[in-house]
């Protein structure tokens, strides 16, 4: 059942967490290109923003995990650890947060500096790269949704977490737009939208895009 559900991958790639190394899936379905690009365009910004450390690099995004903490189960917790299994660490982690908020520590590179702490809401990403990509990090705490804070709120009609149909069954943004053509290649249905929001508002869902 999905109230057991931890983590999954995504990709050709398969992450051992006892033996932290990454099994090549035979058959497996590449990572789908929607997000390929989405990390790109992550990393592209953050270069904007940044000292262009990574103007001249080829990444080669081939992989993400996705970790679930559930509101209701407090073991659901990701304590300080780095991301430093991957064949080239120089390269970028990019993260997206998806259904509740959580409260994440980024530290140092060693464990007895202290970390810094980063509320991240649905939708918020963040790019790991040049130093911070071999800092500690972890998640000690997940928060319930506050229907009183608009930022996060269901009835808000400007912070949508999830996208809606049009009455011929497109998707569309927030303003009742229609989306690119390129979201439009599967359209998921009110039930599978709804069961989505339900799934969502009790748990937290980190994915963490990565070149293997």
């Amino acid at each position: 059942p999905l109230s057991k559900l931890r983590y999954l991958n995504l990709g050709a790639f398969n992450y051992n967490w006892g033996d932290r190394r990454y099994d090549l899936i035979s058959g497996a379905t590449a990572l789908h290109s929607r997000l390929v690009k989405l990390a790109h365009h992550a990393t592209a910004m953050a270069i904007q923003k940044g000292d262009g450390s990574h103007k001249d690099l080829t990444i080669d995004f081939n992989m993400a995990i996705c970790n679930f903490y559930h509101l209701q189960r407090p073991s659901d917790r990701l304590g300080g650890h780095q991301d430093n299994v991957e064949s080239n660490l120089s390269l970028p982690l990019v993260t997206i947060s998806l259904g509740a908020p959580g409260v994440f520590l980024l530290g140092r590179e060693s464990r007895e500096e202290l970390p810094t702490a980063i509320l991240l809401k649905a939708g918020d990403c963040m790019v790991l790269s040049g130093k911070s990509r071999g800092y500690f990090h972890g998640i000690p705490t997940i928060l319930e949704y506050d229907d009183d804070n608009d930022d996060i709120s269901h009835d808000s009609e400007e912070n949508l977490l999830f996208p809606e149909l049009s009455d011929e069954g497109l998707l569309v943004d927030n303003k009742g737009n229609a989306a690119s053509e390129d979201d439009q290649g599967y359209v998921p249905t009110h039930v599978e939208l709804k069961f989505a929001e339900a799934f969502l508002s009790t748990v937290r869902m980190n994915m963490s895009i990565r070149q293997v």
